[in-house]
């Protein structure tokens, strides 16, 4: 399983700004700009975050991963604390991220008042909760965007890797019918790559989440 320490660092800090600080303190993992600009979003504005807000921007712009547009934003409007045109919504960015990796044709759904994203396979089975309407203006439907994002990830993954012969053999598992599956199970062989890859898939999925939320005009302040 994942052992990225570094990550784990980020979600103890919590909103703490000094905590925040001394996790993100030298280089930023390129592979985590998304994490990070999530951590400093939900800590004070101090010079120390202005600081690194600074180079995180930088980073990101030289990225240029979805959702990275809008973080650089985000970010902003947090160094000059200004409010954004964008509605604050406390909703989970992995939960919805997760809901749009889903299967094309699910439809999940974020609840406008509290921020709780409610998982297609609950709402298929009438599990969800007793008011939901996707016709109301409570809700956000969230669809489910395929498998075309999640492979599209392995390939950038594969790409990035330095050792050559784990990155052909990477390569090799992307061809055909069950290439997640291949390439999970080939990838754990490797237990650093396998760790960054964690990572790197989640911070994927923090920017399309981002973006999509953007694009309806919210911002998430959940971290």
């Amino acid at each position: 399983m994942s052992r990225d320490v570094w990550s784990r660092q980020l979600r103890i800090a919590g909103t703490d700004a000094r905590a925040i600080e001394d996790v993100l303190a030298g280089a930023l993992p390129v592979d985590g700009l998304q994490h990070a600009g999530s951590a400093i979003l939900r800590g004070e504005s101090t010079d120390g975050l202005i600081a690194i807000a600074g180079q995180l921007v930088d980073a990101l712009a030289t990225r240029g991963w979805t959702g990275d547009e809008e973080l650089i934003a985000e970010l902003g409007h947090f160094v000059v604390e200004t409010s954004s045109g964008l509605l604050p919504l406390p909703v989970e960015l992995e939960q919805l991220g997760e809901a749009l990796d889903q299967s094309g044709g699910s439809e999940a759904a974020v609840d406008l008042v509290d921020g709780t994203v409610w998982p297609a396979d609950l709402l298929d089975i009438h599990e969800g909760p007793e008011d939901f309407d996707p016709d109301s203006d409570r809700w956000l439907v969230v669809a489910g965007h395929g498998s075309a994002p999640g492979y599209a990830d392995m390939e950038r993954f594969t790409a990035s890797v330095d050792d050559p012969d784990i990155a052909a053999r990477l390569d090799d598992t992307l061809a055909g019918r069950g290439a997640f599956r291949r390439f999970r199970s080939e990838l754990s062989r490797y237990e650093h790559e396998y760790t960054r890859w964690h990572r790197f898939r989640d911070d994927a999925r923090l920017g399309r989440a981002r973006a999509w939320l953007a694009d309806r005009g919210y911002r998430s302040t959940a971290g």
